[in-house]
């Protein structure tokens, strides 16, 4: 087990999928603060009013679903990019999906505030690897 705090915000409109990655972050690390939302519009509030007079040291890692019946991930990502940059910095995003679709994986990796793109679903390896 990694000894760290680790906080982490999850955004899938798939209530297991969060489920199994919160069970999957709490055996992977000692101490986990985790936010997970199943609607992006209510995920994107909460960034706003929790976070933005709220810095904290350690970057929030945020993993990001693509397809969403309300919003999509790249919605999602826009909105977030006209927060404050004093929000924005405090987050590591990654799209966690499973869409195989070459041209996403494309997008996800040339979006300047993604930081890679991971397919579903999440194992501990990939967590090891993210933060080694």
């Amino acid at each position: 087990m990694t000894h760290i705090t680790k906080p982490f915000f999850l955004m899938d409109d798939d209530p297991q999928y969060n489920f199994i990655n919160k069970i999957l972050l709490k055996r992977s690390f000692e101490k986990v603060l985790i936010n997970d939302f199943t609607s992006p519009e209510e995920g994107l509030a909460f960034i706003k009013s929790q976070f933005i007079n709220n810095p904290t040291d350690e970057k929030t890692t945020l993993f990001l679903d693509i397809n969403m019946p309300t919003m999509s991930g790249w919605e999602f990502l826009e909105a977030f990019e006209q927060f404050d940059a004093s929000i924005k910095d405090q987050y590591n995003i990654y799209i966690l999906s499973s869409s195989i679709n070459l041209s996403d994986i494309d997008r996800a990796k040339a979006h300047p505030l993604v930081l890679d793109f991971l397919e579903k679903p999440l194992y501990k390896e990939t967590l090891l690897k993210i933060f080694d």
